[in-house]
């Protein structure tokens, strides 16, 4: 029996799936399972060294046998960390977007393109600039000199952590302000058009026409953020290593894996513990879907709302 032209294209279809499914499938959906499962044991990661299953007790160590409050204020500076990452960057990425979307703008495809641009260099590349210009005889150290101030940056306590959120939301500005460029852009301009003639001035057109027609946009790229910088590592680890107050809970699963500096020794007392590192990797998948379902259900009632 001949295939008709549609069970054709759809064999079509699934075979041009396939190789996506299955990349899928190798890095993603299998990796995610074997991490669920060496979280109950403890496993090292070094070649020709046993290991066993051990059930809960890393679960246990970890919320249980760890430091309570070292604990709690890695799970709060990475709950900080997300909440300022995602509600600047968003808002910056938005204004951004509102101003390089006007047609009357000079040079705006240029603008675009430099406020992309730390995206496109990538996250050793930047870091690096970052390091250099706050190190103690660079820039920024010459600027507060000037007027009698000094900071050791990176290496402050105090100054460490909020400089390597400044850096993370520098960074991923780009990536947002596209993503709200491409909203803007689908908003058709005779629904603008038709406020002019009835009145409408710029701050009701955008509390109206712009912000409901946005708000898809603006859900998309706050789960976004929210996602990503709940898991970010790159960005402490090529800064400060987690010293300095700047250890999340990501950053100390990739200490406990890989033995990172010397945190993973103040922390664990020991390191390449990688069925440790699964452990706790669960934990933070189980902290990102419930900061995701909720910020997702927020998003969802105001946009109903709207």
């Amino acid at each position: 029996m001949m295939l008709t032209k549609t069970s054709w294209n759809k064999r079509i279809i699934i075979l041009c799936m396939l190789p996506a499914i299955l990349f899928y499938l190798l890095l993603g959906i299998i990796p995610s399972f074997l991490t669920f499962i060496f979280s109950f044991t403890n496993i090292s990661g070094i070649l020709n060294v046993s290991w066993k299953f051990i059930g809960l007790a890393n679960y246990k160590e970890f919320l249980l046998l760890q430091n309570y409050r070292d604990t709690i204020n890695t799970i709060e500076r990475t709950i900080i960390f997300a909440f300022a990452v995602t509600l600047i960057q968003n808002i910056l990425a938005l204004l951004v977007a509102l101003l390089l979307n006007n047609n009357m703008l000079k040079g705006r495809n240029f603008s675009r393109a430099v406020v992309f641009l730390p995206s496109v260099l990538g996250v050793t590349v930047t870091c690096y600039v970052w390091t250099l210009f706050f190190t103690l005889d660079g820039p920024a150290s010459t600027f507060l000199q000037w007027f009698g101030l000094h900071s050791s940056f990176f290496g402050s306590q105090t100054a460490a952590f909020p400089l390597v959120i400044f850096v993370q939301i520098w960074m991923s500005l780009g990536y947002a302000m596209v993503i709200y460029l491409a909203g803007l852009q689908g908003i058709p301009t005779e629904i603008y058009e038709s406020g002019i003639i009835d009145g409408t001035t710029p701050s009701q057109a955008f509390r109206m026409i712009t912000l409901p027609m946005l708000w898809p946009t603006i859900t998309v790229n706050v789960l976004m953020s929210v996602i990503g910088s709940l898991s970010v590592v790159q960005t402490i680890v090529l800064i400060t290593g987690g010293a300095n107050n700047t250890d999340t809970l990501a950053m100390r699963i990739y200490n406990s894996a890989f033995g990172v500096g010397k945190q993973i020794q103040q922390i664990s007392g020991s390191t390449l513990r990688q069925g440790y590192a699964a452990a706790q990797s669960m934990v933070l998948f189980v902290i990102i879907l419930i900061f995701t379902i909720a910020a997702q259900y927020l998003m969802s009632r105001r946009d109903k709302q709207i």
